[in-house]
């Protein structure tokens, strides 16, 4: 088992590595609105991030069962070697309306599990601000396997002008400086 000085050191790097992420994307909303609301609004139906994002999705997914005790069906575990390439391609194949809203929702979901168990054993009550954003993300992945629709509506709900893109931008990068700050002085 690790040692609670380790898993200290665990929040603090995917709060980091979180908050660096955020910083960027928002900094794109703050630099370059218009490039930004081009490439969301063309996101939905764009092939390439579909299938690197189930790739992602598949992939992770896969490791994750790979890891888990499954009891009297461990033994069928090398088949993910074969099946979780096989799942990416027919994904792909078969899934490929609004393919790529749906992998960014599989994605988020996944993402809220480093952050949860990095969170779950540190001493600061301020690790509560990384749970709510990871349930966070769950809610909203979830949201997007369901219906990935929502995604080109919340979009055009959300940023209808580059003035909006760039007012939630410079929101964005006070939650990703906030994150930084917390993965640097208190995590």
């Amino acid at each position: 088992m690790r040692s609670k000085e380790k898993r200290m050191g665990d929040l603090s790097k995917v709060t980091l590595v979180f908050g660096a992420l955020v910083l960027a994307v928002n900094g794109l909303a703050l630099g370059a609105p218009g490039v930004l609301r081009r490439w969301i609004s063309a996101f939905p139906r764009s092939r390439l991030p579909a299938w690197v994002l189930t790739a992602i999705c598949l992939l992770w997914a896969g490791r994750l069962l790979y890891d888990a005790p499954l009891g009297r069906f461990d033994s069928l575990k090398p088949l993910l070697y074969v099946l979780t390439p096989l799942s990416i391609a027919l994904v792909g194949l078969f899934v490929d309306d609004l393919l790529a809203p749906r992998a960014l929702g599989g994605v988020l979901v996944l993402v809220a599990a480093p952050l949860l168990d990095a969170a779950r054993w540190h001493g600061s009550a301020l690790r509560l601000v990384v749970v709510l954003l990871a349930y966070a993300l769950v809610v909203e992945g979830v949201v997007l396997v369901v219906c990935p629709y929502r995604f080109r509506k919340e979009a055009e709900r959300f940023l209808p002008d580059d003035r909006a893109c760039r007012r939630w931008g410079g929101a964005g990068c006070v939650l990703g400086a906030v994150l930084v700050a917390l993965a640097l002085l208190v995590y």
